[in-house]
């Protein structure tokens, strides 16, 4: 289902999936990256594996490090309890910053913390989950990949997103087309978890009325709004100089009780990826550098046609001003976007 990563000694968490059932376990394992979904997944399937039946509350210890850190000692009592049923002891420690803000400072301490990491027993099983690692961090990061393994899990491609969706709705035979499908993976920022919760709504729903077919104004009626789209026509609107159109589209946005700075915001985030696509014109070259899917890298390319580099900087401009409007008290939040489209359509 991931896509493999290209970070030399990282491997796909496609490799969890495989192995754990077969046996095949690494003493540690440090994962990270913004797929957050597939990382619950591969813990669930490590811990199915590994902890025996009735043994999760002796032999599996889950401890979160965010608001309190995890000493040394801490660390080696952790991994030096052996399991009391289980052929092996799970421990799950997340965000304890050892790979980012919390790394050891010294060379001495670095030693001290690589010294225990590669000494984690056989029947101990270790995951760090980190929110962010710093792959500078270069001794532990070695440490853990000299006897476990090193895991990064992104955000997935439009393919393999696309698949996913087409295999749940497979199984209860639903069909769905390809723009419900990428409208969906936008409305969720390609967030798995997301698009999991969407679609249980979707999949209730349709076994409740007999519903066989997804469509765009059942999305618009079950799932989150789809505010990337709402801002591309608003940009689209404003290009074709038809501020009335744009003001109509924010206004059905105010109805659906989305925020107006999040709007401003998501506009002005819009306008900055349109100034790359006129600089770079490679829908590829966006698509790697802004970290967007393929389609949305595709869809840029095509409405910044439409623009100047200079309408898009005041634009952009624009944007900042408005948010300026209202911090002053100058304008409230409606007033200050209404003014924004008015201008932006003008330009």
């Amino acid at each position: 289902m991931a896509k493999q990563e290209k970070s030399s000694g990282w491997k796909s968490v496609t490799s969890v999936f495989s192995e754990a059932p077969k046996g095949v376990f690494s003493r540690v394992y440090l994962f990270t990256g913004e797929e957050k979904f597939l990382i619950d997944k591969a813990i669930k399937v490590l811990k199915d594996n590994v902890i025996s039946p009735g043994a999760e509350n002796v032999d599996y210890y889950l401890k979160d490090a965010s608001s309190s850190e995890v000493t040394l000692d801490d660390l080696q009592s952790l991994v030096g309890t052996p399991p009391f049923i289980s052929k092996r002891r799970m421990t799950v420690i997340r965000n304890s910053g050892f790979w980012a803000n919390r790394a050891p400072s010294t060379a001495k301490d670095q030693e001290k913390w690589k010294s225990v990491i590669q000494s984690v027993p056989e029947f101990a099983i270790v995951l760090f989950i980190e929110e962010k690692v710093d792959k500078r961090k270069k001794a532990l990061v070695d440490a853990v990949s000299s006897v476990g393994s090193l895991i990064e899990v992104n955000l997935q491609n439009e393919d393999v997103l696309k698949t996913w969706i087409l295999q749940r709705c497979g199984k209860y035979n639903i069909s769905m087309g390809n723009d419900c499908i990428s409208s969906l993976i936008s409305r969720v920022n390609s967030s798995m978890r997301s698009i999991d919760n969407e679609m249980q709504k979707i999949i209730l729903y349709c076994e409740y009325t007999k519903t066989t077919r997804v469509t765009m104004e059942l999305l618009d009626k079950l799932c989150v709004p789809d505010v990337h789209a709402s801002v591309f026509q608003m940009t689209d609107a404003i290009g074709q100089r038809k501020p009335g159109r744009a003001l109509e589209i924010f206004k059905s946005l105010i109805i659906l009780k989305e925020p107006i700075a999040k709007i401003r915001l998501m506009l002005a985030r819009h306008i900055r990826h349109l100034i790359c696509a006129k600089e770079l014109n490679d829908a590829g070259m966006i698509a790697s550098r802004l970290k967007v899917q393929p389609f949305v890298a595709r869809n840029l390319v095509s409405q910044a046609k439409g623009f100047s580099i200079e309408q898009l900087e005041r634009i952009y401009n624009l944007c900042f001003e408005s948010d300026q409007w209202v911090k002053n008290g100058r304008m409230d939040e409606q007033l200050s976007m209404e003014v924004l489209l008015t201008a932006s359509g003008k330009i």
